[in-house]
């Protein structure tokens, strides 16, 4: 049997599970930066290299290592009896499983897949639970159907083209042979900017909270992240960082990276001073 894993995190918590079985931890970021239908192929490889050490400062040569590595543990699902697919029903997860499931799809036969796939309503994260409730969700995992195979298949083309508007069928679409694909969907298209104002849901989330009061890094991030309409995104904290510096004049922090200081937003017509936490 073979674990693919949602992060780091979780794999410490199914080390004190006890499950049996391989492990393969997916480490990609594939919300951030240009993806294509094909993933693996170099010149896509090539492009999201250089975009996530651009905004993400993630080592270049390193991400290129882990991807080679993420898909040569799938070429080897082959020798597994069963592959079990832990994920999370949040924009991060849901990418990276339609990327998984579009991989299997494209190579059949596929060995036998299940997945564990709770709702972030009642899971915050695999990654915090106590081992035996991860265990029991190992129990209740739920067969990958032929249905879930072309469902996830067609999440990832849609999330991989050069046309937001193919996701827009999606958007309603029933999505019962793979939870989450509406509300992904709709996660993922908030992140357009606006036609009214040219910002997104995360920015209009962020530059409200900063109305109020100048916060530090970590008490806007838990805010922002709490927001009904962005909480499903997933996002950790590099990724906020880099939004709020995208945000730059309308947000700045001074003397620091924001990570490292408070922020400050636009108040009456002016831009606030910012200092150290």
């Amino acid at each position: 049997m073979l674990h693919v894993l949602n992060g780091d995190e979780t794999r410490r918590v199914f080390e004190r599970a006890g499950l049996a079985g391989d492990v393969l931890v997916w480490r990609d970021i594939l919300v951030e930066g240009p993806v294509t239908a094909d993933a693996d192929a170099v010149p896509a490889l090539d492009a999201r290299a250089a975009f996530l050490a651009e905004r993400l400062a993630i080592d270049r040569e390193t991400y290129t290592r882990s991807a080679h590595e993420q898909a040569a543990g799938l070429d080897r699902a082959r020798g597994h009896d069963e592959v079990v697919l832990w994920f999370e029903q949040d924009l991060f997860c849901a990418v990276n499983l339609w990327r998984v499931l579009d991989w299997f799809a494209r190579r059949p036969p596929a060995p036998r897949l299940s997945l564990v796939y709770p709702s972030t309503d009642d899971v915050k994260g695999l990654g915090v639970l106590e081992s035996e409730r991860l265990a029991a969700l190992f129990g209740e995992r739920m067969p990958v159907t032929e249905e879930t195979l072309a469902l996830g298949r067609q999440a990832w083309a849609a999330y991989a083209s050069a046309d937001p508007l193919d996701a827009a069928p999606l958007v309603d679409r029933d999505d019962a042979a793979l939870p989450f694909v509406r509300g992904a969907f709709r996660c993922h298209l908030g992140r357009f900017p606006s036609v009214t104002n040219g910002l997104n849901e995360l920015e209009s989330a962020t530059l409200a909270a900063l109305r109020r009061e100048p916060r530090d890094f970590g008490a806007l991030f838990r805010d922002v992240t709490a927001h009904p309409r962005v909480r499903r995104h997933g996002m950790g904290d590099v990724q906020f960082a880099a939004a709020v510096r995208g945000l730059a004049p309308l947000v700045r922090a001074v003397g620091g990276d924001v990570r490292e200081r408070r922020c400050c937003g636009h108040d009456s017509g002016r831009l606030q001073g910012c200092a150290p936490p």
